[in-house]
């Protein structure tokens, strides 16, 4: 049996000043720590760390940079061993939360500290091919183009009825709005940071410091205000840039003086597209070194067409029916520019008099990139991608889904209890707790797991029998949607911080009616409450959440997709069946 040692690794980096130091208390049986002091020696990338055991403290680094990420200090505990201190690397090398980091760290303590991590594994060569011929494997160009292909058609359909007519005659054309656009870049993001699990390889690529990085230098995102963000964030980000980009091309080339040549165009985009693609399997610099999108201009198109016929193309997909590369237009079906503009503004003419015939729709529109609440640093709270509010009649419809964002219209009442800002809402511990006391539900003990914090959520249940949710800005915690939830502070109670989250994350103001159930999680023990609306605003949602939402008690499970959330739903559904 190996025990490591830290020459077993190259170029290990020390722990930066940078550092925070935490005092903590896990405890980890014999068998634990005997597998703990082992240490672990990577044999292949896919391992991402190395760790080895000396003088009672368990130095932890990546694998791949040798930086040193933790340092956990221990005690004898018996047979066992007890983590007293860590000191977390929180430096520009790490670029995450203090509390991803004390997740990761605790991911990390329990998969080492089991027999599983030491087992005898299958070599790296055999694991690879294995993921290789499985479907929905990331690491293969065809998969890659089948994801991104439907993205880019989508932009050609919403961009080229501006400039272009005849195009029903283009094979599995339709046109396309900024939500279908939109829709096709969220399932990109969604796949590429790991939401669908259908999806997979490429896992250490697949990084805010990997793909994240290559995204934002590659796609011309701005590095400072990126630096922070999570990887579905840059991804949607540089989608969207590409979105604008190609929408330019497309105007540029119906402005060009030359005859319009859709072939060409779209030869051009699937150029684009090819980039796109080594982008995300990290082989651009091989195929497009020192290539950015801002290269991809209409009058730089010369320049990539005629590298493209010299080097063949670089990314073979497999055929794909909504493949654009070849697509014939008829000489009669183009038209000048002008000619088009005229075309298009007698097109708006009769769908506006065909609008008018019909019943009134309103036009909804996602809210604004910047949340009208600051986080609680004071700094902007910026959102990759702002929410839709549904129309008003959804709130007064108890099969429908109702969403409304920050500072967005709502009716003035629902089920007779008005909706109005909570003024007077308490700015203190002392102010929830008392709120709270007025009245208390019953409760059992909360038996709280060792290393573990306490924590409080809330399920609100509206009259119609919908059930209140809110939306994380930017889908914070990998959750698209889930209940009020947040740790509680010394000196007030669980039933105060249920109430207080209420209000912070759904503007809400409620009544608990009763206990509900209680939920493990990584690194917290959170106990859940029924309640009722009595007041508040969802409008006034704080920075934290994006969107509030009414959900019918059915769909909760369509809606509320985090495994965290499912015995919470599965409570709610069996107490109120």
């Amino acid at each position: 049996m190996h025990i490591a040692t830290k020459s077993d690794w190259p170029d290990l980096k020390p722990m930066p000043a940078s550092y925070e130091d935490m005092k903590i208390e896990l405890h980890f049986n014999a068998a634990h720590m005997h597998n703990l002091r082992r240490g672990f020696v990577p044999s292949d990338q896919n391992e991402k760390w190395f760790l080895y055991f000396e003088d009672n403290i368990l130095h932890i680094h990546r694998s791949w940079t040798g930086i040193k990420m933790y340092e956990v200090v221990f005690d004898d505990d018996g047979d066992g061993g007890v983590a007293r201190r860590v000191r977390i690397n929180l430096g520009p090398d790490y670029g995450g939360t203090r509390d991803d980091a004390w997740n990761t760290l605790l991911d990390v303590l329990s998969y080492y500290a089991s027999d599983e991590a030491h087992q005898p594994h299958e070599s790296s060569f055999v694991s690879a091919l294995k993921e290789a011929t499985q479907p929905g494997y990331l690491g293969s160009p065809s998969v890659i183009m089948e994801l991104i292909t439907p993205y880019f058609w989508r932009i050609l359909c919403k961009e080229l009825p501006k400039y272009c007519s005849g195009l029903d005659a283009l094979p599995d054309y339709e046109p396309a709005s900024f939500s279908d656009v939109l829709s096709a870049n969220e399932r990109i993001a969604s796949v590429l940071s790991g939401a669908d699990e259908s999806f997979h390889g490429l896992e250490a690529w697949r990084t805010e410091q990997g793909l994240g990085k290559a995204v934002i230098r590659t796609l011309a995102l701005d590095p400072d205000w990126y630096a922070d963000e999570n990887l579905h964030c840059i991804l949607s980000e540089g989608l969207a840039g590409l979105s604008t980009a190609i929408a330019k091309i497309i105007a540029d080339w119906a402005n060009d003086s030359s005859p319009h040549n859709l072939n060409a165009l779209f030869e051009f985009v699937a150029v684009l597209r090819e980039f796109t693609a080594s982008v995300i399997l990290g082989t651009h610099t091989l195929y497009f070194p020192d290539v950015t999108l801002s290269d991809f201009t209409w009058a730089n198109r010369s320049r990539f067409m005629q590298r493209d016929e010299e080097a063949g193309n670089c990314l073979v997909p497999e055929e794909n029916p909504e493949d654009f590369d070849e697509v014939p237009i008829e000489e009669s079906q183009q038209s000048s520019f002008k000619k088009l503009l005229r075309e298009l503004e007698a097109l708006d003419v009769e769908l506006e008099e065909d609008d008018a015939l019909e019943d009134e729709e309103e036009v909804l529109q996602p809210g604004p990139p910047v949340h009208p609440r600051c986080d609680d640093n004071g700094n902007p709270a910026k959102l990759a991608h702002p929410s839709t509010p549904t129309a008003l009649w959804t709130w007064q419809d108890p099969e429908s889904i109702a969403i409304v964002i920050p500072d967005g219209p709502m009716p003035s009442e629902l089920a007779a209890i008005p909706f109005a800002s909570w003024d007077d809402a308490p700015t203190d511990h002392a102010g929830w707790q008392r709120l709270a006391e007025q009245h208390p539900v019953e409760e059992p003990d909360l038996n709280l797991p060792k290393g573990k914090k306490a924590a409080a959520g809330v399920v609100i249940v509206e009259d119609d029998g919908r059930v209140w949710a809110v939306a994380p800005s930017n889908a914070y915690g990998g959750y698209q949607a889930t209940f009020p939830k947040g740790t509680y502070s010394p000196g007030t109670s669980l039933q105060a911080a249920a109430i207080r989250e209420a209000y912070e994350e759904a503007g809400l103001r409620v009544q608990l009616t009763r206990f509900l159930v209680d939920v493990p999680r990584s690194t917290s023990y959170t106990r859940y409450y029924l309640a009722r609306r009595i007041s508040g605003h969802p409008g006034d949602m704080g920075w934290e959440s994006q969107a509030v939402m009414l959900i019918p008690i059915d769909r909760l499970p369509e809606i509320l997709t985090h495994k965290n959330d499912a015995p919470i739903i599965k409570a709610v559904q069996a107490m109120l069946s």
